[in-house]
């Protein structure tokens, strides 16, 4: 009898506990929180915008309109033709001061616009700063120097600081698009002519040159270009787009800056590389940018020379420029230009996206021809007058010019023989060259 209730004590003791342990369960099971793993976020943009440190703005003189410097028929030509080229800016410097300033009505005079097309010519007033200050040792050094990537018997280490200047290294562009990693997407470029033959110049050689800036410098480029060049020239702060995962710049993308700030690198070139009493890029390298090359009579180093005239030269006007000593910077396909004369004391920008026909001699021509001052009086350092204002910068009285030289004769050569995979012999191959790998360094 006493086992019977002891184990019926046990029964109902363990029934007991079961039931409040079932309880226990269901209520905690009912009251504890779902915690959710949230999903990762989404990636960030593989290209950022970055600020150019620029200073607070120097400020630019401003001509009085009514002191009729231009004519009120050629200020009235040249605002109709901005409006008709679809112009975002037209600046108009003459005198020691801006005469014109005609904005498109969807934009404001503090609008960061786009240069593209004045970026190469921008970057090759920068090499001339790095040969000044000793970043560059010389142009004439293969870039494998810079770019161990592309030493070891790699094709594009052959390429030069004066290839990429002038426009001959022979490289083409990556096909991919650009990505977090501005250094890699830049050093998977291709070489397609064996460097210092193919003169075909292009946005993606400046891109190679502001790394190979870097590189030698040891400094990011932005911040170096901000120090030496944009900042001294009394320009605000510009845009440009960064790989997120790098701090170098897309610089074949364009550069945002206002339109005084782009007018004012024309200013460089018209004042010889002096900002004020300070001397920016060196004479002689202002010299040789503007000095044909070896390949074209109408092209520099990143700069276009309006003489000679050719109507089947490269140059594409129907007339002559009405200042024989017009150099531009601009690229073809690319609606930004910069023109300077010195002879007239003259700095015209156009900034807006391309215009169907384009005529490079129409635009300064007719700003040129609104003048009402009469040219001055040029004199070499010795005194004597000479017959054009492009004199050598005062040293050298030019003789008369009176027939165009000849086109020079050039050969695209292509890259060295390269036993091709069947071994045959004779074919010539353009060797694989490997993408970097993607966790390349962020810094330049």
């Amino acid at each position: 009898m006493r086992r019977s209730i002891l184990v019926a004590s046990i029964v109902l003791t363990a029934a007991v506990g079961g039931v409040g342990w079932w309880m226990m369960t269901e209520r905690d099971a009912a009251v504890s929180p779902v915690i959710a793993v949230p999903p990762p976020p989404p990636p960030g943009p593989p290209v950022v915008v970055v600020d150019v440190p620029g200073s607070s703005g120097a400020l630019m003189p401003v001509a009085d309109p009514d002191a009729g410097i231009l004519s009120d028929t050629g200020v009235a030509g040249l605002r109709a033709y901005a409006d008709k080229s679809g112009s975002a800016a037209l600046l108009v410097w003459h005198a020691g001061a801006l005469q014109l300033e005609h904005y498109a009505p969807s934009v404001q005079a503090g609008d960061r616009l786009d240069g593209e097309g004045l970026v190469p010519g921008l970057m090759a007033l920068l090499t001339g700063v790095a040969v000044k200050d000793g970043t560059l040792q010389g142009i004439d050094d293969p870039i494998s120097r810079y770019l161990p990537e592309w030493d070891g018997g790699d094709p594009r280490g052959r390429v030069t600081v004066r290839h990429l200047l002038e426009g001959s290294s022979g490289l083409d562009a990556p096909t991919n698009a650009p990505g977090r990693d501005a250094v890699a997407w830049t050093l998977s470029a291709g070489l397609s002519a064996e460097p210092g033959t193919r003169f075909a110049p292009n946005l993606f050689e400046p891109q190679v040159l502001g790394l190979v800036l870097a590189r030698a410098r040891g400094q990011a480029l932005i911040p170096y270009l901000s120090d030496v060049l944009w900042k001294p020239m009394g320009a605000r702060a510009a845009v440009l787009d960064t790989g997120a995962g790098t701090n170098m710049p897309y610089l074949h993308a364009g550069m945002k800056a206002t339109a005084r700030d782009w007018l004012r690198v024309g200013l460089l070139l018209l004042d010889n590389g002096m900002v004020g009493q300070q001397s920016l890029v060196p004479v002689p390298w202002l010299d040789l940018m503007e000095r044909p090359t070896s390949f074209s009579r109408n092209d520099g180093w990143r700069v276009r020379l309006g003489w000679p005239f050719d109507r089947q030269g490269p140059i594409r006007a129907n007339n002559p420029f009405s200042e024989g000593d017009t150099i531009f910077l601009g690229a073809e396909g690319q609606g930004a230009r910069l023109y300077v004369s010195k002879g007239r004391d003259l700095v015209v920008l156009r900034l807006g996206p391309p215009a169907k026909n384009w005529d490079e001699a129409e635009l300064p021509n007719l700003a040129a021809k609104s003048i009402t001052t009469a040219p001055a009086s040029f004199r070499s350092e010795n005194g004597m007058k000479v017959q054009r204002a492009r004199d050598l910068n005062g040293k050298v009285e030019m003789p008369p010019i009176k027939k165009p030289p000849p086109v020079p004769s050039v050969t695209v050569e292509p890259l060295d023989d390269v036993p091709s995979a069947s071994g045959t012999p004779g074919e010539t191959t353009v060797p694989s060259i490997a993408k970097p790998p993607e966790s390349a360094p962020p810094s330049p």
